[in-house]
Parts: structure tokens; C-alpha cells; sequence
């Protein structure tokens, strides 16, 4: 097996007769241009190899890993946070811990995702998997999956996460947790907060099982979050999660053949209800102690 620097590693990833098993000897740090610059991701990988390339990250950290068009990947171990960390003020690239785009066979497993508003964007790929995972800390989403196919998130431990809270500013005086109306009519300057969500789908994405995964957050759990002109989502099951959420712990809405079974679910948020809203997908069998649907017995 060999043992690989950042560079030598970079190097194995961008070719497509790459293979076996890469153990990564180090930390590798986020890429930026000779003047500085918004830092970029330490990892690219644009070739889907021809036999399955595993890399062993150990304890090390690293700052993004983008797979564009790549695959038969597995990656095992270490953390990987965003180029620019959380809470840059940047959008896209530079906060994404994990970017996969159009990747197909890309298995991330036993790493910790952290310090990144997304922690893993699937755009547009297939047979993708998350298993053992820990993902916490300063984060957002999770994961957020858009017109993806055969989505696996197994066995992970998801949350606590840190809350980022809707601000107002009016001159030197910043409030938190305020109302946009309210800001701005009293002549605020207002910033959104975050709205976190552990795993999102939406826009055609079908063939997901989220099953087995430990989740604790004041956010939202497993959901549709759909914008305007979405695909519906189809052949989604949530089974045998263990959900500590705010308001929507397990959403679903415009989905076909779609089941949410076995599940717990209860409120991380004292006032709060968190109740199953299966949109058009079956709920049976889960306990849910604030009541409301999904409760009675699968037939």
C-alpha cells in the first residue's frame, strides 16, 4: 500500500489507471493561487477509474474534495472540512466539504465531515454512499442531494450542529433571532441564518434508503425540500432511524413509492412538536411521542 503525500496523492487521483490502495501521510490544506486568492479544494478527482481506488485518510485533515465526473471511489477515514471553513460569507465551492458532480460509485465512509456550511453537495450522480460516518460541529446540510440516483446513508451519527442565527444590524447595534420584516422596518440591515438540514432531497432524486443513522439536531432531519419546478423524488425509505430534530424530522412530500417505517422520532426543541409529514409516501410503524401520523402498525 502505498504511502502518498497531498501532491503524490493529486497526482493518483487524476489519472484513470490509478488503483489499489492509497494511505494519505498528511494533512493537505485547501489550494489558492500564488496571490492568495478564495482557496479552493485540496482533491480533485475527474476520471472514473478503470479498477476501484481506495484512499485511507487516517487521522488527517483534509480541505475539500471535489469528484467531478469520477468515480469508483472509496474513501475511508480522516476529516474533511470546506476550502474556506463555515463561515467564509461565500457560497458554492469554497464551503462544500465534499462536491460530488456528475460521480458515479463514490463509497465515503468512517470520516468526519465538519467546519463546512454543505457538507456533501450530490449533484446529478449515482450509486452514491455514506456509511459510519460523523458529521457535526459547524455545519448546515449534511448532505443535500439534487437529481441523484441510488443514494445509501447508513450507520451515521449525525449532529449536534452549531446554530447560526438570523442578524440584524442597525448601526453598531447587532441583534440575533430577529424577523426580517421586523429588522428592516426599523431600518435594520438583515442576514439570513442557517437552516440546517442533515439529509435533503429533491429534483428527481430516486433510490434512496437512509437506514440505522443517530441524528441530533434543533434543525431538520430526513426531508424533501423541493423549489419551485422540481421533479418529484421517488422510490425514497427512511427505516429505522433514531431522530432528535426540530420541526421536520422526517418530510416527505411529492414522492412515489416512498416509506417511512421504524422509525423514533422526537423533539430536540422543548415547545416544539416534531411530527412525521409523509407527503405521498406510506408511514407506518414508527414512534413518534408527540403523535400525529406514521404510527400505526405496517401491514
Amino acid at each position: 500500500m502505498p504511502i502518498v503525500t497531498c501532491a503524490a496523492l493529486a497526482l493518483a487521483l487524476a489519472n484513470p489507471a490509478s488503483h489499489g490502495t492509497y494511505q494519505l501521510a498528511e494533512d493537505c490544506g485547501p489550494v489558492t493561487g500564488f496571490f492568495g486568492g478564495t482557496p479552493r479544494a485540496a482533491l480533485q478527482v475527474p476520471v472514473v477509474f478503470q479498477r476501484p481506488l481506495v484512499v485511507e485518510a487516517g487521522d488527517h485533515k483534509v480541505h475539500g474534495l471535489i469528484v467531478d465526473k469520477g468515480g469508483n471511489l472509496t474513501w475511508r477515514g480522516g476529516q474533511i472540512v470546506a476550502p474556506a471553513g463555515s463561515q467564509a460569507g461565500l457560497r458554492g465551492k469554497p464551503v462544500y466539504g465534499v462536491l460530488l458532480a456528475n460521480a458515479s460509485k463514490v463509497t465515503l465512509e468512517k470520516l468526519h465531515l465538519t467546519n463546512a456550511r454543505k457538507a456533501i453537495v450530490v449533484n446529478d450522480s449515482s450509486d452514491i454512499t455514506l456509511r459510519d460516518a460523523r458529521c457535526n460541529g459547524d455545519v448546515e446540510d449534511c448532505m443535500i442531494a439534487s437529481g441523484a440516483r441510488r443514494i445509501r446513508f447508513l450507520n451515521n451519527e449525525i449532529g449536534p450542529f452549531q446554530l447560526v442565527a438570523t442578524r440584524c444590524l442597525r448601526g453598531a447595534v447587532l441583534s440575533l433571532g430577529e424577523g426580517r420584516r421586523q429588522c428592516e422596518a426599523g431600518g435594520g440591515q438583515w442576514t439570513d441564518g442557517w437552516h440546517a438540514d442533515v439529509l435533503q432531497l429533491r429534483n428527481g432524486v430516486e433510490d434512496v434508503l437512509a437506514e440505522g443513522n443517530r441524528i441530533n439536531t434543533t434543525g431538520q432531519g430526513l426531508t424533501q425540500m423541493e423549489a419551485v419546478g422540481d421533479l418529484p423524488i421517488r422510490a425514497v425509505v427512511f427505516r429505522n432511524n433514531v431522530i432528535a430534530s426540530g420541526r421536520h424530522g422526517l418530510t416527505l412530500g411529492a414522492c412515489f413509492a416512498c416509506r417511512i417505517e421504524g422509525n423514533r422520532l422526537t423533539t430536540a426543541v422543548p415547545g416544539w412538536k416534531s411530527q412525521i409529514r409523509p407527503g405521498q409516501a406510506l408511514a407506518c410503524g414508527n414512534q413518534v411521542p408527540d403523535g400525529g401520523p406514521g404510527r400505526d402498525k405496517c401491514r
